[in-house]
């Protein structure tokens, strides 16, 4: 039975409740922000056509969420406002650009183009320069009380600087997360929950009951975009200048704000932004633009949900609904079990996606994840494909089936094991007899940080393992014309030109060397950290338990593989047939006379004009020590653009600090 007008519009209004509960108090977001969008979208379509259908507790009359009833509240001076949110550049000229220009009936007027972060709204009340209030933006008239976990956000200063500033100032702005710090949240397990996205994250650190000064709140970040009450207004009159003022008084405002004069400008600034985003450290949806006169913004006013003097022009969305058709179970080369979702082709941002790893059985039982799903997939950084969601209202509409977790390795057969130190993680024992295993450990082997093997890729690993002519990374050096013959569609200077690179990777370096051996989480650094304490392939073959653990950078677990490693008989097999026979070899050359040898290196900042991972690579081969974190026992620190927090703890400490310029010359002198 077809609904009227008047139930369509009802059911609208309830979904769209609904979502907001789940957003903005429960922080459990249901559906991404597009498909609310679109919801929001057509509810004020319809009330438009059909004013009289319009109620007082319509979602278009409100902003946000209600507050957690057990949060302290506070009232909002001026109501802090949501924006109109459109997404091409027709809906930009049609709903805000021209309207503002009929009503000021002149053509060029001044607008501050800001980014749009994906962070929480937050009001922070200051009397006489001195920190009093903080709170969410709620509904926009009411918010949550969150001062004591404010005070310890570092980037929010408790008392402003100098002495030239408002007596009462509310300054509003963003609280956020960045991206590398939710990976540590999550790594670390520090709130005893995984978080799907960085808004999630930093509002959960805003409802904490209990605070503590550690290293909790210095994963949150804040910048401000504006202010809300303040006496002597009238002294104000532009808001791109009172950004600037706002810096002086030691509140941070991000860098990347202009003022534009026309659509084009706006529009310049808009894809200039959409094509680095990725480049930020923290996450952004969109640009904000303002009017940026303040007696212009009081003419244009607001409506009971946004300003009319302001819009959001928002990215295409990174996230899209889609329907899991299937999960398959793959195996890595240290034999760990990732289940991988196939799901139904999606494009974001012009990519064709159809798959997502799931990391572990964990993974989808956090999600409650069922094979027919409807589910909510994100492109986290345009790059790595993620499920994030189940949209578990869509499954009385869907046959779901339970996903069965195998119990044997779905190459070998060999029954799987669970990992001591983590119940969840699944691995197959058989190593090298199981060719998934091989596979992968042979592509770590070839790849350019190892033993750099040119002309030999994925598909040719893949061919080799399954017609059994490559059984180990001996095999692969004793190649010769008769056996690759053996692959179809491969040329005769294709194989020419495979053995004569297998023949010069044979000139290496320990680094390298060690490096290819594919040991469990030894990764290219903690490699070079081996070459510097061990000298040599005797001594690191000699080693006792202890002696790893004495080396920077190497915890037990790691002291662990490696003593593993070097006391099984089949790998010390392999290296002996390799160095022995095969004739790998490199240079003990006498690296001293060097600026960089020995010195431990940390490296922070974008470097411009040469490619870190070869700085690194270069560093190694001086004899450097390179390491991830700051402490007293660090040398030197290399810096490059926008260098963060780490160059504040240098200052401390007696630490060399040399730029980009330098680093070259320095180099090319060794």
């Amino acid at each position: 039975m077809k609904k009227s007008l008047k139930e369509e519009i009802t059911e609208l209004r309830n979904k769209i409740h609904y979502h907001n509960y789940k957003y903005h108090v429960l922080n459990n977001p249901e559906i991404p922000d597009y498909k609310y969008d679109e919801l929001l979208y057509k509810l004020k379509y319809l009330e438009k056509l059909f004013p009289h259908l319009i109620t007082n507790n319509s979602p278009t009359k409100s902003v946000g969420g209600i507050s957690l009833q057990n949060i302290k509240k506070i009232n909002h001076i001026i109501p802090m406002l949501s924006l109109n949110n459109v997404f091409n550049e027709k809906d930009l000229f049609l709903k805000f650009f021209n309207p503002i220009k009929n009503f000021l009936n002149k053509n060029n007027n001044n607008f501050c183009c800001e980014l749009k972060f994906d962070g929480i709204a937050t009001s922070l009340l200051y009397k006489n320069g001195q920190l009093i209030q903080a709170s969410t933006r709620g509904n926009g008239m009411i918010g949550e009380n969150i001062i004591n976990n404010i005070l310890y956000v570092d980037d929010i200063p408790h008392k402003l600087q100098g002495n030239n500033f408002p007596p009462i100032l509310e300054v509003r702005g963003e609280i956020f997360m960045t991206k590398k710090n939710l990976n540590i949240l999550n790594k670390k397990n520090i709130l005893n929950k995984q978080f799907a996205n960085t808004r999630s994250s930093a509002l959960s650190f805003l409802r904490l009951k209990n605070i503590y000064n550690d290293i909790n709140y210095k994963l949150l970040n804040f910048f401000s975009y504006g202010i809300g009450f303040i006496k002597n207004k009238n002294k104000l009159y532009s808001h791109i200048k009172t950004l600037k003022r706002l810096k002086n008084y030691g509140l941070p405002v991000s860098k990347h704000t202009v003022l534009c004069t026309s659509l084009k400008e706006i529009s310049f600034f808009y894809e200039k932004i959409k094509k680095i985003r990725n480049n930020f450290s923290y996450n952004i949806d969109g640009i904000v633009i303002k009017i940026d006169n303040f007696k212009i913004q009081k003419l244009l006013g607001s409506t009971s949900h946004a300003p009319k003097w302001a819009i959001a022009y928002k990215f295409p969305p990174q996230e899209k609904i889609t329907i899991l058709k299937n999960i398959i179970f793959q195996i890595g080369r240290t034999g760990l079990i990732t289940p991988v979702g196939k799901f139904k082709t999606i494009k974001i941002d012009g990519v064709n996606i159809s798959n997502a790893s799931l990391y572990n059985f964990n993974e989808i039982k956090k999600l409650n994840l069922k094979i027919g799903d409807v589910i909510v997939v994100q492109r986290c950084g345009d790059v790595i494909p993620k499920i994030i969601n189940v949209i578990k209202t869509e499954r009385k509409n869907n046959i779901t089936t339970n996903i069965i977790f195998p119990k044997t390795c779905p190459d070998c057969k060999s029954i799987l094991k669970k990992k001591s130190y983590n119940k969840s993680i699944f691995y197959c024992s058989s190593g090298l007899n199981c060719k998934s295993q091989l596979k992968g450990y042979l592509k770590h082997f070839i790849s350019r940080d190892a033993m750099n093997i040119n002309y030999i890729g994925n598909q040719l690993i893949n061919k080799l393992v399954d017609i059994n002519l490559v059984k180990n990374s001996i095999d692969l050096f004793n190649l010769n014309i008769n056996t690759l013959n053996k692959i179809p569609y491969l040329g005769t200077k294709s194989i020419l030109k495979i053995l004569s690179a297998l023949e010069i990777s044979k000139k290496t370096t320990f680094t390298r060397f060690l490096y290819s051996l594919g040991i469990s989480e030894v990764g290219l650094v903690t490699a070079n950290n081996l070459n510097n304490y061990f000298q040599n392939l005797n001594n690191f073959l000699n080693a006792d338990l202890k002696d790893f653990c004495f080396i920077s950078g190497i915890g037990k677990k790691i002291a662990c593989n490696l003593y593993k490693f070097i006391n099984d008989k089949n790998n010390l097999y392999i290296i002996n047939k390799l160095v022995n026979e095969i004739g790998i070899y490199w240079n003990n050359t006498n690296i001293i006379n060097n600026f960089f040898y020995k010195k431990k290196i940390v490296l922070t900042g974008k470097l411009t004009t040469i490619n870190r991972q070869k700085i690194i690579e270069k560093l190694i081969s001086l004899g450097a020590i390179i390491y991830n974190h700051i402490s007293k026992n660090i040398d030197m620190i290399i810096i490059g653009k926008n260098p963060g927090s780490k160059l504040f703890k240098v200052k401390k400490l007696n630490i060399i600090i040399i730029n980009e310029q330098k680093l070259i010359e320095l180099m090319n002198k060794n």
